[in-house]
């Protein structure tokens, strides 16, 4: 079980991979996969990856199943949706629930017409997804927004400086080589 933090340093390479070339912002896709797919653990708080649809079937995003949808689905109850039980695609994986989801914006129109694929930054694109009706919910663009600068901030302070480690890699090695040496000169004396 991953907190949103641990959740966002570990999926925002697939993110990242699943996001290139597409018009979607890795920040939009992260803050939706951690709201989307988040379930109440036993201790009371709230983790992505634990809601019924990521937890049986992958699907990080409750996508329900259509016409179109040629893979393996699953009935789950949604007590607040006025079917009681739904059906929801299967996935084998988070990135191909990743690369789905991209696929499901990219072939609803809707999505297009909003403005989702030419918005200049990830705030701009959740309030096109928003106006475009993927959630009823009035706050649903500013608790999206609120995870997606959290993932920005995680990706300037964890994830940039490791990918830019030409100047933190050398540092990294020092200090083990420091830190060797003293416990070699500690165990030998």
């Amino acid at each position: 079980m991953l907190n949103r933090e641990e959740f966002i340093k570990a999926n925002y390479q697939a993110a990242l991979n699943a996001t290139k070339g597409t018009g979607i912002y890795p920040e939009t896709l992260l803050a939706m996969a951690v709201v989307e797919s988040q379930g109440k653990a036993q201790d009371g708080n709230w983790y992505p990856g634990l809601g019924l649809t990521a937890k049986k079937a992958n699907n990080y995003f409750g996508i329900k199943n259509s016409s179109t949808w040629k893979g393996q689905t699953i009935q789950l109850p949604t007590p607040g949706d006025a079917d009681k039980i739904s059906t929801f695609r299967v996935y084998a994986s988070f990135e191909d629930s990743l690369k789905d989801f991209i696929r499901f914006l990219q072939v609803n129109p809707r999505y297009t017409t909003a403005g989702v694929f030419r918005a200049g930054d990830y705030v701009t694109q959740i309030v096109a997804i928003a106006k475009a009706g993927y959630s009823e919910s009035p706050t649903y663009k500013t608790i999206i927004t609120q995870v997606a600068n959290k993932v920005k901030n995680l990706m300037a302070d964890y994830i940039e400086p490791i990918k830019n480690n030409n100047k933190i890699l050398p540092l990294l090695v020092t200090g083990l080589i420091l830190t060797g040496y003293f416990i070699v000169k500690k165990m030998q004396a």
